[in-house]
């Protein structure tokens, strides 16, 4: 009887041990070595661009005018005519200016950002006269790549924009006519201002 009930004790025993492992979910597995690897890197490179370029042309030049009372102003166009307001012309060559430009696409339109605008320095001119009273770039006109001509004038600062310009043409140049003003003083004196063009879809 005792022989019997070792037999039945051994028994239960590997059935509980089998069940046991069962509901673990532990199954036994055999050792497997791991694969050898390897690895590399490369990297992916690019950039976006604006889609234009820009690049210095030639001076806009006033020539040598006079100023006959206040309050005045003189505009070269972009086609290179001098009109003065209070003033006579007399000497020098007027021309207008210009920036070499090309773009991509005509889409879409260009924002075009001026900087250099507001008071001029007067120097003593060639001759010795001045430097008198005050002057101001007040607007530059840009021309040749769209339909029309555009003018940037300045609300007080030395900067202004044109948003979402037009453009008709992928390769310019750029014509550059620009207007400067005077006050209560006629001015007397020399003046170079330099610009600067940003151009960005």
């Amino acid at each position: 009887m005792s022989h019997r009930k070792s037999h039945v004790k051994t028994k239960a025993a590997a059935v509980a041990g089998a069940a046991v492992v069962a509901l673990s979910g532990f199954v036994p597995q055999p050792l497997i070595s791991s694969a050898h690897a390897a690895s590399a890197k490369i990297s992916v490179t690019g950039s976006f661009i604006t889609g234009v370029k820009l690049g210095a042309g030639v001076n806009a030049q006033f020539g040598s005018n006079a100023a006959t009372a206040p309050n005045g102003k003189a505009t070269i166009s972009t086609a290179g005519v001098l009109a003065v307001s209070k003033a006579a012309k007399v000497g020098g060559a007027p021309q207008a200016g210009s920036f070499a430009f090309t773009a991509v696409s005509t889409v879409p339109n260009v924002n075009f950002t001026v900087a250099g605008l507001g008071p001029l320095t007067l120097a003593a001119t060639g001759g010795g006269g001045g430097p008198v009273g005050t002057m101001k770039l007040k607007s530059i006109i840009l021309g040749g790549v769209g339909a029309a001509a555009t003018t940037l004038t300045s609300g007080g600062g030395t900067t202004a924009k044109k948003a979402g310009y037009d453009i008709t043409t992928k390769n310019g140049p750029i014509k550059v006519g620009a207007v400067v003003t005077w006050g209560a003083t006629q001015p007397l004196g020399a003046f170079t201002q330099q610009i600067t063009l940003t151009a960005a879809y």
